[in-house]
């Protein structure tokens, strides 16, 4: 562990991979939120380019969910258990080129917020090369989180973080987001 995150095998396997064969979710490309001049979604291929997987939500995976806040009581808060539930999913597939610039995930003054991120690596393709995860610290130092598959890592949402270009190959994961309960 570091102070800045927390990374280890949390996520039951078997669930991640459930949920990489539902089939019901269609694909499209993801999109990035700006705040200026109003909030709102665009499609920014400079900033942000992989593929969501639609219709996964926080309700299909109760044990996910469960098993992402059990991993948030190892962080030094103790208020979190008690007063934080995970909010929001992100099914993303990385391929060939596909990246996402330095970014933070808390939003402007959006309700309910993003309090804490996850990521989770579901898979990767025998072949693959790139698309590491870098966290940054206060003084803008990169740190390689250096996912394995099955391994999540839990940090601030305020934390500015990025994946670099895939080079080679495809990357899944689970990206999640860990919301005030009491923000609804």
């Amino acid at each position: 562990m570091t102070d800045l995150f927390l990374k280890r095998k949390v996520v039951n396997y078997n669930s991640l991979l459930e949920m990489k064969e539902d089939t019901s979710g269609e694909f499209r490309a993801a999109k990035v939120i700006v705040t200026k001049p109003v909030q709102k979604s665009i499609l920014n291929p400079e900033s942000r380019s992989t593929t969501l997987k639609k219709g996964i939500t926080i309700d299909q995976y109760p044990d996910i969910c469960a098993d992402l806040i059990d991993f948030v009581d190892d962080w030094p808060d103790p208020r979190i258990k008690e007063e934080c539930r995970v909010g929001e999913f992100n099914y993303l597939i990385y391929n060939k080129g596909d990246h996402f610039k330095v970014h933070v995930d808390r939003i402007g003054q959006k309700i309910p917020r993003r309090i804490y991120s996850t990521s989770t690596l579901i898979s990767q393709s025998a072949d693959f090369e790139g698309g590491e995860l870098i966290i940054y610290d206060r003084h803008g130092n990169g740190i390689d989180t250096d996912l394995k598959v099955g391994e999540t890592v839990f940090f601030h949402a305020t934390t500015p973080h990025q994946v670099n270009p895939v080079t080679k190959g495809t990357r899944e994961v689970l990206v999640a987001w860990i919301f005030d309960k009491f923000d609804k």
